[in-house]
């Protein structure tokens, strides 16, 4: 009776990790569209409506999902009380306290920081081709985390519960 439920725990457990790190592969896919998402409503905003850019990270917060919703009003209210002197410092400042629930690699931090570093540093055309530049970047890390995912999700899933089989049929 003990080895059946030491059989089930083992093999629930090695499945749900399995399903747990699949599934990292698509809370990055879905991060990365939000982001996309955020950067041409931000991009509209500023451009075409030429909205300050504490204003506009409002309006635009509203319509993202969590975690990039709290991150940018984090962002926000950095601005807006002057405790930062760039938005790339409000940025950094409010990724270190958000790290742990963005899914992003290397390469996605490194666009946005350099988006960042110089939102609101330039005038009108010069904006446009840095977001252009940020767009296009996450489109292109987008459509890599989309293969990736399609790839690992199922692997990790299939072979967290064939470890978890493998395992249950040790113990028994």
């Amino acid at each position: 009776m003990l080895k059946l439920v030491i059989a089930c725990a083992l093999f629930s457990i090695c499945s749900y990790v399995g399903f747990e790190y699949g599934e990292g592969f698509n809370r990055r896919m879905m991060q990365l569209r939000e982001i996309l998402k955020s950067l041409i409503i931000l991009q509209n905003d500023i451009l075409y409506g030429s909205t300050p850019l504490p204003e506009a990270f409002e309006n635009f917060s509203y319509k993202v999902e969590e975690p990039i919703h709290s991150f940018i009003n984090g962002i926000r209210e950095k601005l807006v009380s002057g405790s930062v002197e760039s938005v790339y410092d409000g940025v950094a400042e409010e990724y270190r306290e958000f790290k742990g629930k963005f899914s992003l690699n290397d390469n996605d931090i490194k666009i946005l920081g350099d988006f960042f570093k110089s939102l609101g540093e330039s005038g009108v055309f010069g904006q446009e081709r840095i977001f252009s530049l940020a767009i296009e970047g996450i489109r292109m890390n987008l459509k890599d985390a989309e293969d990736t995912a399609k790839k690992n999700v199922k692997l990790y899933r299939y072979l967290g519960v064939c470890v978890g089989g493998m395992l249950t049929i040790f113990v028994l």
